[in-house]
């Protein structure tokens, strides 16, 4: 703290960059000379180190662009019980630099409070107004890892820095072994223990994560009932098609051209579908999906009408302070929470993904999840993948009771083919069938099953890299 108080009390603010995606460098000059101090994050805290020496990193921050120019460091304190450094700034703003999970990261802050924050997470949480000043006593919970408190002590009788080796003596006597200003710096700021959150700071930091998972689950469901917007234009769409049909339009075509005379709108109607598609397949599949919004409209006001009371009362019990209602409200909604305050999430035994045709394609994680994903997730006419003759995953086409594509098995077959040991041999024959012609033979490791209607489909991965 001397130390510091000593060169960068009354110095400039010239530069501050990252020079890595978790390291800030701040650039000071004083008089003739240049300092650098150094934050970066390391795990759940960070280090602190002061260099004379030093070359300029490659990217500044947004950090800089709040501080005027020539703006100088006008005081330097160390918080009396959380693990920050604050610096003030003549501007009337200060440097909060944080060491640990509280506070782990820089804040710019100005009187009316945080104006910036170098890494992109969580608001400055409360810090009492609790500060040392550079020559105040340090407490007992501030020692660190490589001093003893009474080596801090015996720093505050004084001490001397030589820049060559960049060490400081400590005590009035010049016989005590010098250390680096680095491990000084770091000392003071680290404990041999990361203090433990509080169940309440769990609590709140699990209801937020559910906050945004609600937040992004609205924004979803609403998009989607923005589509219940294009029934009038797929009902125009299924009529002309079924005119098409009447008139006689060319089966296997994949474009309609009807006349103002036969158009339901009365003008000229130009329609094209997926070429391979026929007009009686492109007929079944509009119908079917005007069928299924119309069927989501009353169903979506619901949903998004209980989401947004949901949203609203979980934001107004995290701004309470007792945690008790939050607790009740996130198991009320299924949200259990461990002990510790921590939400409590479920592993899934696989990875999912979509088809072309909007099917679930699950691929199994481990030789373990194979027999679970196959014999109690998938249903008795999902199809089930898998690269022949080699160890892979499972992989399961949830279809239902409706007939996939052969876009759709392909799609799933691939997956099966690039989780498996002959995902670098360029072709790879898939074998597949329906869930309900496999069986599983006792004794018989993890993922060994029985194929009683085999199918096979053969993966060029090199085409799809």
């Amino acid at each position: 703290m001397d130390f510091l108080e000593t060169h960068i009390k009354g110095a400039r603010i010239d530069t501050i960059y990252t020079f890595r995606k978790a390291r800030l460098d701040i650039h000071f000059t004083k008089q003739e000379s240049a300092y650098r101090l150094s934050w970066e994050k390391q795990g759940n805290q960070a280090t602190l180190t002061f260099s004379e020496n030093f070359t300029h990193p490659k990217r500044r921050v947004e950090l800089l662009k709040e501080i005027p120019d020539d703006s100088k460091v006008v005081g330097v304190s160390l918080h009396a019980k959380d693990r920050i450094l604050q610096l003030d700034i003549s501007s009337g703003l200060n440097l909060r630099i944080g060491f640990f999970p509280t506070a782990l990261n820089i804040y710019l802050l100005n009187q009316q409070g945080p104006v910036a924050s170098f890494l992109k997470q969580a608001e400055l949480p409360h810090i009492a107004d609790e500060w040392l000043n550079t020559h105040d006593t340090l407490p007992a919970i501030l020692p660190g890892q490589t001093m003893t408190r009474q080596e801090l002590l015996e720093a505050k009788k004084g001490f001397s820095f030589d820049p060559e080796h960049n060490e400081i003596t400590f005590g009035e006597s010049q016989a005590d072994s010098g250390l680096d200003i680095a491990k000084l710096t770091i000392s003071v700021l680290k404990t041999q223990q990361q203090p433990k959150q509080s169940p309440a700071t769990s609590v709140r930091k699990s209801a937020k994560t559910v906050l945004k998972r609600w937040q992004s689950k609205l924004l979803k469901i609403e998009n989607e009932f923005k589509e219940t917007g294009k029934l009038p234009e797929l009902d125009i769409r299924l009529q002309a098609l079924q005119i098409g049909l009447g008139i006689g339009q060319e089966a296997h075509s994949h474009e309609l051209q009807l006349a103002a005379d036969f158009s339901p709108t009365g003008s000229p109607l130009h329609i094209q579908w997926e070429s391979g598609t026929t007009l009686l397949q492109e007929i079944q599949a509009t119908a079917k999906k005007i069928r299924k919004l119309k069927g989501k409209v009353d169903q979506l006001q619901e949903v998004i009408a209980q989401i947004r009371t949901d949203i609203e009362s979980l934001e107004q019990l995290l701004a309470g302070d007792d945690i008790t209602p939050l607790q009740a409200f996130l198991k009320n909604h299924g949200e259990s929470l461990d002990q510790a305050g921590y939400r409590q999430t479920e592993r899934k035994p696989y990875k999912k993904y979509q088809s072309p045709g909007g099917f679930d394609i699950l691929v199994g994680r481990a030789s373990s999840d194979n027999d679970v994903l196959t014999f109690k997730v998938a249903n008795k006419n999902d199809w089930w993948f898998h690269a022949r003759r080699v160890s892979g995953s499972h992989v399961i086409l949830r279809t239902g009771n409706q007939v996939p594509q052969q876009r759709d098995i392909a799609k799933a077959a691939e997956h099966a083919a690039l989780n498996s040991k002959a995902k670098h041999s360029g072709i790879v024959v898939v074998q597949y069938c329906q869930r309900k012609h496999l069986s599983k033979p006792k004794g018989s490791p993890p993922g060994a099953v029985l194929v009683h209607q085999e199918k096979s489909i053969t993966i060029d991965l090199d085409q799809i890299k």
